[in-house]
């Protein structure tokens, strides 16, 4: 059975994280900086080393080709991004576009003659320094001039790091792919969180990246002297708050699990120890795996809202923010994987994401799915990011079978 050469990967894993490289071992290389810029160049080296086709597009994507026989044939992308968060791990993303670079090596060695062009692709900007998913939503065709003018990272940093790049708004636009040119794309990528080790296995496949929906929940009660008012009198906004948070929590784990929910913010006024609260802002947020499930979460908790305020003698407004869309694996991929996997004699099982990835992109405009491979401790975005040689070289021989799979 074709296999990856395990002593190449990891040498390219060890390269990569030297750039970028924080004093307590961590990796700094976020989106469009200088540091990114030395990993692009870098990668550049290896893909032209290898004798394969370099590009860049015009939203900087980079892309390392093995061409099919057939001009014509669809292309099926492998990949993930380059960029870290500030002083995060050397495997988020990283493991994803190395196993994959390592993959069109190891085809290209082997002569392999595949029905379709094989190109390896880092996306930029996955993390959201700057815009977010900016690679691959250009090429999914999902970014506006709109996205472009008031970027996350601020207008300053969006236009140096394009033009440290060569990249303008228009180029950017530009680099949107016909989808009926793609055959699919396959993500490798750390699971960042506990499952598979808990489980003791040896593979995720990744069945969706869950959508978020987020609101603003104002309850109104009424202020008064916390003294002298009877607690049975009172309108305390805070309490209607904290109600409703224990009883979501409640909810959401009862009815909606694997689905989450967080409330990560609360502003109160008048915010004073003599004060009964009149007015209590609080953040909601809850993910799940398909828009329907989200729908059902939304009903539900919003409900849960009126009925907890109604029951404290308190009014609420309900406040929805943007959100961010579920993406559905393709089943033909999810099989692929699993496939790939029983060929290798390795455990799996199926798994929703709970984090955004550049295949949430994807999956809008080609048949898309990732593979997970566990984390120590769960543990990422941080300089203790780590997971054991074996598990790499699993994913990277799992994305390698899967592309010959679904060939």
């Amino acid at each position: 059975m074709l296999t990856i050469n395990e002593t190449r990967l990891l040498s390219d894993l060890a390269a990569l994280a030297e750039i970028g490289r924080t004093e307590d071992g961590g990796v700094s290389r976020l989106a469009l900086s200088s540091a990114d810029e030395a990993g692009r160049w870098w990668f550049q080296a290896q893909v032209i080393a290898a004798g394969l086709e370099f590009r860049q597009d015009g939203a900087g994507n980079l892309s390392a080709v093995l061409p099919a026989a057939d001009p014509q044939a669809q292309t099926l992308l492998i990949g993930s991004h380059l960029d870290t968060v500030l002083n995060g791990g050397r495997f988020d993303g990283a493991l994803g576009v190395l196993a994959a670079l390592e993959v069109a090596r190891t085809l290209a060695e082997a002569g392999a003659a595949l029905p379709f062009h094989l190109e390896v692709i880092s996306f930029t900007d996955e993390e959201g320094a700057v815009v977010g998913l900016l690679g691959s939503q250009a090429v999914a065709g999902q970014l506006t001039y709109a996205h472009l003018a008031n970027p996350r990272g601020g207008a300053a940093a969006l236009e140096d790091g394009m033009a440290r790049l060569g990249l303008t708004p228009d180029t950017i636009l530009a680099a949107r792919r016909d989808p009926v040119l793609l055959a699919g794309y396959v993500e490798l990528h750390i699971e960042q969180g506990t499952r598979l080790e808990e489980a003791h296995l040896d593979i995720g496949v990744v069945t969706g990246i869950v959508g978020i929906r987020s609101a603003w929940l104002q309850f109104q009660g009424q202020a008064a002297h916390a003294g002298t008012m009877p607690m049975l009198e009172r309108a305390d906004a805070l309490w209607g708050a904290a109600e409703f948070v224990q009883r979501a929590r409640s909810l959401v784990i009862d009815r909606f699990s694997p689905g989450v929910m967080n409330c990560g913010r609360l502003d109160l006024a008048p915010g004073s120890f003599n004060i009964v609260p009149a007015e209590v802002k609080l953040a909601l947020e809850f993910r799940h795996g398909t828009e329907g499930q989200l729908d059902e979460m939304a009903a539900a908790l919003f409900s849960l809202a009126e009925e907890v305020a109604q029951a404290n003698n308190l009014s609420v407004t309900i406040e929805e923010t943007s959100g961010c869309t579920a993406a559905p694996a393709a089943e033909t991929v999810v099989r692929a994987i699993e496939t790939a996997a029983d060929r290798l004699g390795l455990s799996h099982t199926r798994l929703m994401s709970f984090a955004g990835h550049d295949t949430q992109s994807m999956a809008a405009i080609t048949p898309s799915a990732m593979i997970f491979v566990p984390s120590v401790n769960g543990v990422s975005h941080s300089p203790q990011e780590f997971s054991e040689d074996r598990d790499v070289i699993n994913g990277a021989n799992v994305l390698l079978q899967t592309v010959l799979a679904l060939a």
